[in-house]
């Protein structure tokens, strides 16, 4: 139905108490927006008119809006950021009317637009907030100022660019049944493992599901493993450091308190601690807490980086303590326990004593989004933005980047920044397409963030990734059989599927990065094979050589004499010297000229201090270079062995991965 600007009959702002001056600007914003309610409120000690206003057609084709919008009237005359909870309360109260990213706020503060500005650039969760003040908007009778400001509020912040864990329901998507699914454990008083590769938004969860029981009048602690005051903790004194965390968090807010056991030693501290929990449960009308351990490896034997807990007995004490607190009082608490990896309940022994939580709990892991979860949190976010996409690319966007939610939001960020500003604007698949190369370059640094883990605390993990990047199927097939569980851990992260009987990394930014990061040798049998991986590897370094000796010969002598010493070393009675001397200095290095890549070996023999930064392993550099040159089996398409391919592409890899250093 078409939506014309006005106001419904129904809405009448004079009964409701909106003064003079905030009926004439409701006036004004209904010449480009169709209002449906009005209301005056109070909320903590403060009055607050508000009014909800549906978009009109126009408003819908320029900024995609379909949900009605709050309007909210500021009446102090200088703005204070805790009025945006009085937004919070109104939002969620009527979350199933209200758009829940963007409102109009209304103040008499005459610096409002500034301070919004500063306020969405030192909190960027903040929900897209378009200011006025009462001046501008009741001398707003064309509508012009009203629509010029959408424009530049809608239009002029990047809500893709989140980096860090979403603390508010604003910018969270695709995530509601698994923290249903985690408060169902919670209500049921069973415990819960949450795991999944970094990125993924185990954090953001976590957050959301401690929201949810808040606005349920329940209770979450959450627990930052990360933290040095955390770790660095021995196990005894984490248990009164999560109390006091209780304490501090729970209790203080309600103007709550207990008498903390002040006996937290060894001996006694597990005793302390159900003590403390049942003064807790009292206080809070017997409901049980939520603890909420995230990045759990910082606690976990073998891996975390403090060494009580690592080597010592720390953990097993800890636990102990928790599953024996639990078992005799499962009305007080229950745990959530979120990390990478299920090493932690999968282990049955550690440092040979029984693991006190082995199988204690099942773990979940967070899944990437499916192609409709990614057009939902694209489409909604890009709508605030002017940014509509053609409908292949959110296919695009899931195959390419396996539906990793963090990837695809910084994808989408790019968009924005390399897209004209004159919104409203559709991107099509041929632009993404034409700049696809660039999102993955500059998604390596993510990338190497989130398989870094894997790296470091599960190498194992980490070796079967390699082999699949690098077309390793056999080794793969042979390690993934005697250690089945890996698998299960890489098609638990999403990182890996199968089908058919074979594996298949998902996201192909990350099989990039890791197969040119990779120091394992992809295995090939036919001769062909050889000659393709020699021949991509050898074209490579001798076109970057070339670029390298004649970078630097420029650099030290110039054109004109550097040419005539470079082809110093090439002997008079060699029939290519007369002919390399009639070219210019680029043309000898040009790739399609009689430069022979033996002519390169001698040069840099010959000024070895002009590129010893370079190859600082000299000894080295006199092996693989006369070597490479030797089994050029690309161009003789004679057989090699196995020991000798091997060894050549070795020469090969190191040779380049200097030649690259330098030249980045």
């Amino acid at each position: 139905m078409s939506t014309t600007p006005g106001i419904a009959p129904a809405v009448n702002l004079k009964e409701a108490l909106f003064s003079y001056n905030e009926r004439f600007i409701a006036i004004n914003l209904s010449r480009i927006w169709f209002t449906t309610f009005g209301k005056v409120a109070t909320f903590k000690g403060t009055i607050f008119p508000y009014l909800f206003v549906k978009p009109t057609d126009d408003l819908h084709e320029s900024f995609r809006l379909d949900r009605e919008v709050l309007v909210v009237f500021a009446r102090d005359f200088s703005f204070e950021a805790r009025s945006l909870d009085f937004v919070d309360k109104t939002i969620f109260e009527f979350q199933n009317r209200l758009d829940k990213l963007c409102l109009i706020l209304i103040s008499r503060d005459s610096k409002i637009r500034e301070k919004i500005r500063l306020l969405t650039s030192q909190e960027p969760e903040t929900r897209l907030i378009v200011p006025f003040s009462y001046d501008e908007l009741f001398d707003d009778r064309s509508g012009s100022l009203s629509m010029g400001r959408l424009k530049e509020f809608f239009y002029g912040r990047d809500l893709f660019a989140f980096e860090s864990p979403l603390h508010s329901d604003t910018y969270f998507f695709g995530r509601s049944s698994t923290v249903q699914f985690l408060y169902d454990k919670y209500k049921s008083g069973e415990n819960s493992g949450l795991f999944g590769l970094r990125k993924i938004g185990k954090t953001s969860v976590l957050y959301a599901l401690s929201r949810y029981l808040t606005f349920r009048e329940e209770f979450a602690v959450f627990l930052d493993c990360q933290e040095p005051a955390f770790h660095k903790r021995r196990w005894y004194e984490l248990l009164e450091f999560i109390i006091r965390s209780i304490t501090s968090t729970v209790l203080e807010p309600n103007n709550l308190e207990i008498d903390v056991s002040t006996n937290y030693s060894e001996k006694d501290a597990s005793t302390a601690f159900e003590k403390d929990l049942n003064q807790i449960r009292e206080k809070l009308q017997r409901k049980r807490i939520l603890l909420i351990f995230d990045e759990i490896e910082n606690i976990t034997f073998d891996i975390s980086p403090t060494e009580h807990w690592q080597k010592g007995e720390d953990y097993i004490l800890f636990w102990q303590s928790i599953r024996s607190v639990f078992q005799k009082n499962p009305q007080l608490f229950s745990f959530i326990v979120a990390g990478v990896n299920p090493k932690i309940i999968e282990t049955p022994q550690v440092h040979q004593v029984d693991n006190p939580i082995y199988r204690m709990l099942t773990p979940h892991y967070l899944a990437f989004f499916d192609a409709s979860q990614v057009r939902e949190m694209v489409s909604s976010i890009g709508n605030y933005m002017g940014l509509s996409f053609d409908d292949e690319i959110y296919t695009y966007l899931t195959e390419d980047y396996g539906g990793h939610p963090f990837l695809i939001r910084q994808v989408c960020s790019r968009i924005h920044n390399i897209t004209s500003k004159e919104r409203p604007i559709k991107i099509s698949k041929y632009q993404y397409k034409e700049q696809k190369n660039n999102f993955d370059s500059s998604l390596r640094d993510y990338v190497e963030l989130i398989v870094h883990v894997l790296q470091k605390w599960y190498p194992q993990e980490y070796k079967l990734l390699e082999m699949l990047s690098i077309e390793n199927r056999h080794e793969f097939k042979q390690l993934a059989k005697a250690t089945p569980l890996l698998i299960q851990h890489l098609i638990g992260y999403n990182l890996v599927e199968s089908s058919d009987n074979e594996n298949y990394i998902k996201i192909k930014a990350v099989s990039d990065y890791v197969a040119d990061n990779s120091k394992l040798i992809r295995t090939v049998e036919k001769l062909e094979d050889k000659w393709q991986e020699v021949t991509v590897r050898r074209n490579t370094l001798e076109t970057n050589l070339r670029r390298v000796v004649k970078l630097i010969l420029k650099a030290k002598m110039g054109s004109v004499k550097g040419k005539d010493y470079f082809l110093s070393v090439i002997p008079s009675s060699d029939r290519r010297k007369t002919k390399l001397d009639s070219l210019s200095f680029d043309q000898i290095f040009a790739p399609d000229s009689e430069l022979y890549f033996d002519d390169l070996r001698r040069y840099i023999k010959s000024n070895w201090s002009d590129f010893d930064s370079i190859f600082p392993e000299i000894e080295l550099f006199d092996v693989y270079m006369p070597l490479v040159n030797k089994y050029r089996i690309d161009a003789h398409a004679k057989d090699i062995s196995d020991d000798k391919y091997t060894i050549l592409i070795v020469a090969l890899d190191w040779l380049n991965a200097k030649i690259s250093a330098f030249l980045i």
